[in-house]
């Protein structure tokens, strides 16, 4: 039941009028309600695995009050190891088992010792990766007594299925979301606007615009032997766009939704292909993830190897990025776009601008020669690292990047002409010039500055876009992970 499909609509509107006429008077009535939905809707989406969200949920619950009430150090660890086998274990075994099975069997080959194989056939619970980092995060936090733990099972529960992110994120921390859901909330006016405003400019990021790119992409990666280098170069910028916009625009709809139920979502994207350097890109991409990683792998990590100053600052970047790219999937061609990506950082730390970060061209209109050149010269690096987001292995990702730097780049890509694509770039103008003049604020369509005039001429215009050059699409790239 993706946001964009007919099924959703159906779903969530009987959804909020109910949560908001009949379960407001409190909020043990509003959690339960929102408890009952989401189990629902994650049953909906693949019912199979609804007992084990359920264990993962009474599991992590236990775990977090044995922890806390425990007040020998040793025993708290051992509960907390439980904690980390238990949820690592379950990602490992539904993941990544047949990546390492088959690596296994690979290394015997490789070593003169003849042995075959047959994966596994394991299904991928959806929104794994995501509900188990939350309670990781959780069960850290409570261990290291930044949080109470939860002792209200339903609020817990809540907290972990949460029909707007179960699926894929914003990976939510305990700290801040459960807090309000301790409070009744209250229906407010403004914060419905602004949820359906999110809404609507997700939809226009998925349906319009990374669709339309999707399909100029998909052609060429399928061909891409037959293509010249300047037709595979148009490719990659192409998919950058795609992934963005598939990325932020669930991201969108997610905290929108979770906004016409009160709930605040931490933001998922804010602008990345507006940042100077690599390390501001990563702090405006995936938000919810790279923080994630930065607080529970790469500080505790960096704080071990302080004594190596800078190598032991580069490894637990490069060792820190190996794992962010990991956690999208399990290949090889994932453990390269994050090690390339860790490798990035290089330059910043030995230049020590690593921490640096600012809005480009904050409070003007446009952005300096200078600051142009380092932004389109970072999209170019990430655009090109993202092919291994695409391809299905390592060689195939190479030899992409190969084709695409031979002499054939000089070609003119015939493809630019076409209409599809002339369309998709006047609608990547539109998007990219839309979230440029709202790259300070709180989301990518935040106009509720605007005069009432003007804002019902962009959901109007917005609103035609998507009828006109909408595409269906019954996924997004981000459930894979």
């Amino acid at each position: 039941m993706v946001f964009n499909s007919l099924d959703f609509v159906v779903f969530v509107i009987p959804v909020f009028l109910l949560y908001w006429l009949l379960f407001s008077k409190s909020s043990v009535y509003q959690n339960l309600f929102l408890l009952l939905v989401s189990l629902f809707f994650y049953a909906w989406a693949d019912w199979r695995f609804l007992i084990l969200l359920l264990v993962s949920i009474g599991v992590n619950f236990y775990l977090g009050l044995r922890i806390y009430r425990t007040p020998e150090d040793r025993k708290k660890s051992i509960f907390l190891y439980l904690g980390l086998i238990f949820n690592i274990g379950l990602l490992l075994y539904f993941k990544y088992f047949n990546f390492f099975y088959e690596g296994f069997y690979e290394i015997l080959n490789v070593f003169g010792v003849e042995s075959s194989y047959t994966s596994l056939v394991i299904l991928l619970p959806l929104g794994i990766s995501f509900f188990t980092f939350q309670t990781l995060g959780y069960l850290i936090d409570v261990y290291n007594e930044e949080i109470e733990p939860s002792k209200n099972l339903i609020e817990f529960s809540v907290f972990v299925t949460f029909f707007p992110k179960i699926l894929s994120g914003p990976i939510e921390r305990a700290a801040k979301f459960i807090p309000q859901i301790q409070e009744k909330r209250q229906l407010s006016y403004q914060t419905t606007v602004d949820g359906l405003r999110q809404i609507l400019w997700g939809l226009f990021a998925k349906i319009v615009v990374a669709e339309n790119c999707a399909a100029i992409v998909n052609p060429i990666f399928g061909n891409y032997e037959n293509e010249s280098g300047s037709v595979l170069l148009v490719g990659t910028f192409f998919y950058a766009i795609q992934l963005y916009a598939d990325f932020s625009g669930y991201s969108n709809m997610a905290i929108g939704v979770s906004k016409l139920f009160g709930i605040q979502l931490m933001r998922n994207f804010s602008t990345p292909f507006f940042s100077t350097n690599i390390s501001d890109f990563w702090r405006k991409w995936h938000i919810s993830l790279t923080t994630w990683m930065m607080d529970y792998v790469f500080t505790p990590l960096s704080f071990t190897l302080r004594r190596h100053q800078k190598k032991g600052l580069i490894f637990s970047i490069i060792a820190t990025f190996i794992l962010v790219g990991f956690w999208h999937g399990a290949n090889w061609t994932f453990v390269v776009y994050g090690l390339l990506h860790g490798i990035y950082f290089v330059p910043l730390v030995y230049s020590g601008k690593m921490n640096s970060s600012e809005i480009v061209a904050k409070g003007k209109l446009f952005p300096s020669i200078k600051e142009v050149l380092k932004m389109i010269l970072l999209f170019v690096l990430v655009m090109l690292t993202d092919v291994f987001f695409r391809v299905d292995n390592v060689a195939m990702g190479f030899d992409y990047l190969g084709r695409i730097f031979s002499f054939s780049i000089a070609e003119f890509p015939s493809i630019v002409l076409t209409s599809a694509s002339i369309i998709t770039l006047a609608l990547i103008g539109i998007f990219v010039l839309v979230e440029w003049s709202n790259r300070e604020k709180d989301h990518d369509f935040e106009i509720s500055n605007y005069s009432i005039y003007l804002r019902w001429i962009s959901y109007i215009s917005i609103f035609v876009l998507i009828l006109l050059f909408g595409k269906s699409s019954e996924t997004f790239i981000y459930f894979q992970f």
